[in-house]
């Protein structure tokens, strides 16, 4: 099946390059390494909605954009935090170390494990972590937030949207920060970024953190939190090559390590659960990009990642131990080439990536048991198209693409897995979109998409057998199909350049089928079925504001504001209709802004999140229970001491609100950071 895709793939660019003429005066004006030159550069670029660079505001499909600035004014140590802060998102965060994965408009994501429903990648391709933790905040130049499916594009995992972390590529002369932060909880942290030119040919960027918070957190009812210290440690490089004019090949690598990560378990069970993890994370990619017959830009990236975690159970009545063991590691190549004539655009395109998860699993008493899920691998070959026509004088813009998936599914020999059986399986799925943008003046315009996705089943949820450590038989099914949804969405925008005032509301409607789900067949005896089916009604909207322009002033200032509202958000399963889990019904981002340009600049920001139904794992019988809203107040306040040297004062949780985003673990009350730079 591989050479099929690879001959067909292969055939798709020689026919794209024999079909559409060469254009030479328009080659003229594209450069592989710089903004295209019929785009103004004034306007905010962006990749992810069509693995090309365009402009933001030709794109049908919604996108969030959260530049530099805005992480940098974010209040919080890690990704999570910079997600749920200006993005109206659901999260799943942990307290202490536990960084988390994110849900977009209602479409409910995994916390454990490779499959996910939201996609996350660096600079496009794949991050191959299970959590946003090894995510240093100093190397993002921004973050994109692709909003619906996007599954014609990436493949599985994309059902929700794709959040895209572009990284820092600097250039010119080498500048370099230093960082020292103190804070609430004992906490500290110190880190180091640097990058610009070697030589006129030759760039890169390195960088490089920890963080360390030595005492538990205490929570916003003024009780400490036991067990929620932790220690990480990242470090960051990449080094870019201008082979000529046309071509680049550029290398980077990341590496992440957290150590003595406390996880207290549901506050309910006290201390009767708490674990301790040591976690890994390292990967890396290479990317070759440039320009073959002038018009065609061409992309190969090759990458890798791995990730280890490693358990210590400190459960009441026994001897801390080590429980369990898990093992993640990713390889891919991505291949694709952008056909460019007069201003529209088609790229082709062919993915490939291979997913191997391994585990261990131990008694109290040290022995070796086999592990909660088989030893597996999910390997995926898939070819794509996507394409950008311009009309009307750029006043209707239409998008369209496909993508072909051939997967395999394998559970692999487990040791110490009680009956277990290994067995491989393959299905194909095929998910194609389409977008349309009609700009009907300079202030007004209408967008509209429609798409499919799936997400791929577990691999034991299809091949294998075995019995788990209560003694009851699980089986996969063979005959089980992927998740698939079909998403449509329409919104109207209104921009004002003289005023500062930008506006999008936004319609979207998902309908979800053959979810997986476990199901008794009889006594002990648990198979898979498509059993499920969900529907999600909500409205999207985003706001900003800068009246400075507007005012003539010399500072300035912004409001912001974005919010998501769930109409609907129900799934039914064997055991009948209920809400979905994990999601809130209402979720919304207001902030404003200021910056004098000289020596001060400060942001407040509330972030409000509604009620959502939960599971309670604590209690027998694990009934469902509502978590109730809250709204959380932060205050982010900087001064320029000198030209190159900078204080920033945060607060988090201002008001000191008891929340949690996971019921069962309230996360920090008010808590104060310190922190200054040195740049030179």
């Amino acid at each position: 099946m591989s050479k099929y895709l690879l001959m067909g793939v292969v055939a798709l660019y020689l026919s794209i390059f024999h079909i559409f003429p060469l254009n030479m005066a328009m080659a003229e004006k594209i450069s592989n390494f710089e903004k295209i030159k019929y785009l103004s550069p004034m306007e905010e670029m962006v990749v992810t909605a069509t693995r090309t660079m365009e402009k933001k505001s030709f794109l049908p499909q919604v996108m969030d954009v959260i530049s530099k600035k805005e992480i940098k004014r974010t209040v919080g140590n890690d990704l999570t935090e910079v997600l749920k802060k200006n993005s109206s998102l659901d999260v799943y965060e942990y307290p202490g170390g536990y960084s988390g994965t994110i849900s977009i408009r209602g479409v409910r994501s995994d916390y454990w494990g490779t499959n996910k429903h939201c996609a996350i990648l660096i600079d496009g391709r794949p991050m191959g972590s299970t959590t946003l933790a090894p995510i240093d905040k100093n190397i993002i130049e921004r973050v994109e937030i692709l909003k619906g499916p996007a599954s014609s594009l990436y493949g599985s995992d994309a059902m929700g949207g794709v959040v895209n972390i572009i990284t820092k590529q600097s250039k010119g002369k080498i500048k370099t920060s230093l960082g020292m932060e103190g804070g609430s909880f004992n906490t500290w942290s110190a880190d180091m970024v640097s990058g610009g030119n070697i030589t006129d040919q030759l760039n890169f960027n390195i960088s490089g953190s920890t963080r360390q918070q030595n005492d538990d957190i205490r929570m916003g009812n003024e009780h400490d939190r036991d067990h929620t210290s932790f220690k990480n440690y990242k470090g960051n490089a990449g080094f870019g090559l201008d082979i000529n004019s046309q071509w680049r090949l550029a290398i980077k690598g990341n590496w992440f390590a957290g150590r003595d990560i406390k996880h207290p378990g549901d506050i309910d069970l006290g201390i009767a659960k708490q674990k301790t993890r040591d976690f890994d994370q390292y990967g890396g990619d290479l990317k070759l990009s440039g320009i073959i017959a002038q018009n065609n830009e061409i992309d190969l990236t090759i990458y890798t990642s791995s990730e280890e975690n490693k358990y210590f159970y400190e459960f009441t009545g026994t001897t801390p131990y080590k429980g369990s063991w898990n093992h993640y590691n990713w390889v891919g190549a991505q291949l694709q080439g952008t056909h460019r004539w007069n201003i529209h655009s088609l790229t082709l395109g062919f993915d490939y990536q291979k997913i191997d998860e391994k585990g261990k699993s131990w008694k109290s008493n040290g022995t070796r048991k086999g592990p909660w899920r088989p030893d597996n691998e999910r390997k995926t070959m898939s070819i794509f198209t996507q394409s950008m026509l311009k009309f009307v004088d750029d006043h209707l813009i239409l998008t369209a693409g496909g993508r072909y998936n051939f997967i395999e599914l394998k559970t692999l020999y487990t040791p110490y897995k009680t009956g277990f059986t290994p067995k491989s399986e393959t299905f194909n799925a095929f998910n194609p979109s389409t977008g349309l943008k009609f700009i009907i003046s300079p202030q007004w315009q209408v967008h509209s998409t429609i798409g499919t996705a799936f997400v791929a089943p577990k691999p034991e949820q299809v091949a294998g057998i075995w019995v788990n450590s209560w003694g009851s038989t699980i089986a996969g099914n063979s005959n089980l199909d992927p998740e698939t949804s079909i998403t449509w969405d329409a919104g109207i925008s209104y921009i004002r350049d003289d005023l500062g005032l930008s506006c999008d509301l936004t319609y979207f409607k998902t309908d979800i089928d053959d979810k997986v789900e476990k199901i008794k067949v009889r006594n002990k005896y648990y198979t898979y079925e498509n059993a499920d089916t969900a529907q999600i009604r909500g409205l999207e909207g985003d706001f900003s504001f800068a009246p400075g322009q507007l005012l003539n002033l010399n500072s300035s200032i912004k409001f912001f504001a974005n919010f998501t509202i769930l109409l609907k958000a129900e799934e039914k399963l064997s055991t009948g209709q209920r809400d979905i889990r994990n999601i809130a019904d209402r979720k919304a981002n207001i902030g404003m802004e200021y910056d004098d340009g000289h020596f001060f600049n400060g942001c407040i920001m509330a972030r409000y999140t509604g009620k959502k139904k939960d599971t309670d794992w604590a209690v027998k019988g694990s009934p469902e229970v509502e978590n109730p809203c809250f709204t959380v107040v932060d205050i982010s306040l900087g001064l320029h001491i000198t030209e190159n040297q900078h204080i920033k004062f945060q607060i988090d949780n201002v008001f000191d609100k008891y929340y949690y985003e996971n019921k069962g673990y309230p996360l920090p009350g008010r808590s104060f950071f310190l922190k200054y730079t040195i740049d030179f």
